[in-house]
């Protein structure tokens, strides 16, 4: 693992570092994610020390060695921080959500109890077997695959949850997803479950591979990388203002549910609001001085429908009247509307006028 190419290799993950790193002061990101962006960026390059120490064969410093795995878990926390205000209008700071990287610090400590000298063995060959002796070697590396794998978890729930409540919260969807960061973000957490086999086979000896300590840090440093490189890209998204448990209660007196229909549907044709393109609920609320879950659980349990289907109820009644009243063109409302279907429309017209009562 020492050859030329080995060197090559963390070279050249080191310059896509770089570019990645410059890429993001060159985007205009949101200046709440920047911070935590900048925090999981300069992880990345402590938590593969180890490997910076191996091919410089620094045995003065071996002394560092195993202390840096903590910095995946720090890392991948400080992104999930940054995914967080882009899923959420108002996203909670929760405390216990570092205690991974706490508890995987406290016990990463037990290695200064290694030995130096095994421990500059072991920037030749990787320990191997032997675990009630070796544990601190084996168990930090554990840790830190089991706590990247279970943020990493926490992260894809919270945009699965983003996607499947889109509708409620946005009318044109389509620009607002993310399936590329959810991709990514399944990517790592298969990589993180890949590393806790590794670690465990290596710790019992089921697999004597003697850098695979070099191999865990490859897996989830290029892992990590790859989220870090797909965060630097500027995404527009609709953070989501609905209080998910209210949501999934869904609990309303029919009096609340008649008051809010009737107010929504007043505001909606006073203010012409199926006019707006790229409307979100967060908006419509605002100037509609309506609570944005009261108004999804109102349209849920009344007439089954979301937001992006009340509000495109109206704009094809409204795309009904142009088109029947005067000679603008199926394309050209269609595209004002953000109805991205001409067919779509046309049937949806067709359906309209045989149904409509014959005087």
């Amino acid at each position: 693992m020492t050859s030329n190419y080995y060197e090559y290799f963390l070279y050249s993950l080191l310059g896509v570092y770089i570019f990645c790193f410059a890429r993001l002061f060159v985007q205009k990101v949101n200046l709440s994610s920047m911070r935590w962006l900048i925090g999981a960026f300069i992880c990345w390059p402590l938590f593969m020390l180890d490997e910076w120490l191996r091919i410089a064969q620094a045995s003065v410093l071996a002394i560092l060695y195993g202390l840096s795995d903590v910095f995946a878990v720090i890392a991948i926390t400080c992104c999930y921080r940054a995914i967080k205000p882009m899923l959420l209008a108002y996203p909670t700071a929760r405390k216990r959500l570092w205690w991974p990287a706490v508890v995987t610090a406290v016990f990463q400590c037990t290695v200064l109890l290694i030995p130096i000298d095994d421990k500059q063995q072991w920037l030749s060959s990787s320990p191997s077997g032997n675990p009630l002796l070796l544990w601190p070697a084996y168990f930090a590396s554990l840790l830190t695959g089991f706590s990247v794998l279970l943020i990493g978890i926490l992260i894809t729930e919270h945009i699965q949850m983003y996607h499947r409540h889109l509708p409620e919260q946005a009318v044109d969807i389509k620009n607002l997803k993310m399936p590329k960061l959810a991709g990514v973000m399944g990517s790592l957490v298969g990589v993180a479950f890949m590393s806790i086999l590794l670690v465990t086979a290596a710790t019992f000896g089921f697999f004597p591979v003697p850098f695979w300590e070099s191999f865990h840090h490859l897996m989830i440093g290029c892992a990590l990388l790859v989220v870090l490189f797909s965060l630097t890209f500027i995404r527009r998204t609709a953070p989501s203002p609905l209080n998910y448990e209210r949501l999934d209660e869904g609990k309303a007196t029919p009096y609340e549910i008649s008051s809010i229909i009737s107010k929504a549907e007043r505001y909606t044709i006073e203010s012409k609001a199926y006019k707006t393109r790229f409307l979100t609920l967060s908006e419509f609320c605002k100037g509609a001085d309506i609570d944005p879950t009261s108004l999804a659980i109102a349209l849920q349990l009344t007439e089954k429908k979301n937001f992006r289907r009340f509000i495109f109820h109206y704009r094809l009644e409204y795309a009904k009247k142009v088109l029947l009243h005067s000679d603008a063109k199926l394309e050209a409302v269609a595209k004002r509307l953000g109805v991205n279907s001409e067919k779509f429309l046309s049937e949806y017209l067709v359906k309209h006028l045989n149904t409509a009562p014959t005087k």
